[in-house]
């Protein structure tokens, strides 16, 4: 299938009741002075030329279409105007075309390779799937840590320490007769203090086969890869839903603003999407180019 984006507009003119049929229509299309004013670009001069179209009623219909982004997709949106009476709505109908928009920057697509190559710019999604993986820490690289942390667990001992310490005071003494008084004299004096230090290391060999701390973590890295599975499912799927929307966006855009917003929000709602499970890294990306 080959698109064409064109930088030009198609006028489009609803035909009057009794109108020439198909072939004479656009023969008549064709023929500068039947064309029919284009409801986007006529002046208020212009509008005010045609039955039942005043120049107050122009004014409106000018400001109006300044309202809405300068695009109008539709005579029966002149509706809302007060005063607007059915003369003047049919006279419309029959005198003023909308304008079709085919797109802009007059570039044509004739494969698939072409029309994605526009996205080039943006992050792949590869890209997404590695920054989802490093913000909820399920990367492949982390789990595998902690089962070698895990593995190493049982491999440290359990260690004890005591410490012992003694204080030694020993003194001798002399005892002296004097007639019948008894005095002493001490004769040395002994005084020390020893300690000691004891460390204990214990193995449990059950620990070493498969520890208790391994099996958490075990369990833990399995809850991990199913968490890790359904985010990068959920973000994939977020991503090309996203590229699906740019492409539709692209090739077949809205003609009136009322579908550009919409469109506009969509976008940046799976936008957002995509950064809350990136932490922002998507969009910081797009704005670096890359």
């Amino acid at each position: 299938m080959r698109w064409l984006i064109l930088p030009a507009v198609l006028v489009l003119a609803a035909p009057a009741v009794g109108a020439p049929d198909a072939t004479e229509a656009t023969a008549a299309t064709a023929a500068p002075s039947s064309a029919p004013l284009s409801l986007d670009r006529a002046t208020a001069e212009q509008l005010a030329t045609l039955d039942g179209v005043d120049a107050a009623l122009a004014g409106r219909i000018v400001a109006l279409r300044a309202s809405r982004g300068g695009h109008l997709a539709s005579v029966e949106e002149l509706r809302v105007l007060d005063g607007i009476s059915p003369a003047a709505l049919d006279t419309l109908r029959r005198e003023v075309g909308v304008e079709l928009v085919l797109g802009a920057g007059g570039k044509e697509f004739n494969t698939v390779d072409e029309v994605l190559a526009e996205f080039a710019h943006e992050p792949t999604v590869q890209m997404v799937q590695r920054w989802t993986d490093d913000y909820a820490r399920t990367s492949p690289d982390m789990i595998r840590s902690w089962n070698s942390a895990a593995r190493g667990f049982a491999a440290l001992p359990r260690l004890q320490v005591e410490y012992y310490t003694r204080n030694d005071w020993n003194r001798d003494f002399k005892y002296i007769q004097e007639g019948t008084a008894f005095d002493t004299q001490p004769t040395s004096v002994d005084e020390g203090q020893t300690g000691r230090i004891l460390v204990r290391g214990q193995w449990d060999l059950s620990e070493l086969v498969m520890s208790s701390d391994r099996i958490r973590i075990i369990n833990e890295s399995q809850d991990a890869v199913k968490m890790r599975d359904k985010l990068l499912s959920q973000v994939t799927r977020l991503y090309f839903d996203r590229r699906r929307h740019q492409v539709e966006m692209l090739l077949n855009p809205r003609p009136s603003l009322e579908g550009q917003v919409e469109d506009e929000l969509r976008l940046l709602e799976l936008t957002a999407s995509i950064d809350a499970m990136t932490g922002g890294q998507f969009s910081r990306a797009i704005r670096g180019g890359g």
